[in-house]
């Protein structure tokens, strides 16, 4: 009788967290769905901007001539990750990602700034010898993205001017089709040089060029603050959907194991009470016979 009762309790136990298990794929399930329109969202908005600066590049094609200055070719990369766990191989492939680049170059790892967002990326960057310099709590929902994004914005403005750092990196999980994404690394800054060029050389839409009274140094400038804003929102967001892919993945797993380990429990539960009405029947069957034989 004890025995039932222990496996019963497995059971409860299992069956409650088959319904976690289930919530978390159906939250995971909707989350992809709602990041996927925001990154729709996001390239209408980074075409705003790439007309922004196409029309300023019309006018002033000198931009494309500045050179670019190098302070000792010191770098710095922002990794994101995730703040909570169940997330799969979520973390594991963006921090893989940045090893492998970080192998692959040239430069030298003292002149290396890292950035993360999410404490379990932290986590998973520290273990395989990785000391990042700051971390970003991962914002709840992307309707918490706009601080966590000005923090960002600060970090590289500092890193930009006080510390001297030549090349920033971003390095995030992107969203390729369905549940299935891959690391993606983006260079944020400087800007592009080639895509620069593509725009100056593209057909503007109509016969004649946006004015502007502004000066063009502070519109450029200022165009450049918004690609750094939209480039952030568009890693925090294809980051999200990753890892809610991610944990969809997971729950999925999960799910199925649940499901397997209720079979075997309730096998196992109607094998022991077989056999414990089996022994109850066989108990009667006994006493029955040492009653006759009296």
């Amino acid at each position: 009788m004890q025995m039932l009762e222990a496996i019963q309790r497995k059971i409860e136990s299992a069956q409650d967290l088959y319904s976690v298990v289930k919530t978390m794929k159906a939250l995971a399930a909707v989350n992809i769905h709602y990041h996927a329109r925001a990154v729709e969202a996001i390239t209408e908005y980074h075409q705003s901007i790439e007309m922004g600066f196409q029309a300023l590049l019309k006018e002033k094609p000198e931009i494309l001539k500045k050179p670019i200055l190098k302070n000792e070719r010191r770098m710095g990369v922002i990794i994101f990750g995730s703040q909570r766990g169940m997330a799969g191989k979520f973390n594991v492939m963006v921090a893989n990602s940045f090893m492998e680049w970080e192998k692959d170059s040239t430069f030298d790892y003292a002149q290396l700034k890292i950035a993360v967002t999410g404490e379990r990326v932290e986590e998973q960057l520290k273990e395989i010898g990785y000391q990042p310099a700051a971390r970003i709590d991962f914002p709840e929902s992307r309707y918490n993205l706009n601080s966590a994004i000005q923090e960002l914005l600060v970090l590289v403005e500092s890193w930009r001017f006080q510390e001297k750092i030549d090349d920033i990196y971003l390095f995030y999980n992107k969203l390729k089709r369905g549940v299935i994404f891959e690391p993606f690394q983006f260079h944020l800054f400087p800007l592009d040089q080639q895509w620069l060029q593509e725009l100056a050389l593209r057909k503007w839409p109509s016969r004649n060029l946006p004015l502007y009274t502004l000066p063009w140094e502070q519109l450029f400038y200022s165009f450049i603050h918004q690609f750094f804003y939209i480039s952030l929102y568009r890693a925090f967001i294809e980051s999200m959907a990753s890892e809610n892919a991610s944990r969809l993945t997971a729950m999925q797993k999960a799910e199925e194991n649940i499901e397997e380990r209720l079979d075997n429990l309730n096998a196992q539960f109607n094998r022991q009470r077989q056999n414990s009405i089996t022994e109850e029947l066989l108990d009667i069957i006994a006493g029955f016979e040492a009653l006759a034989k009296v």
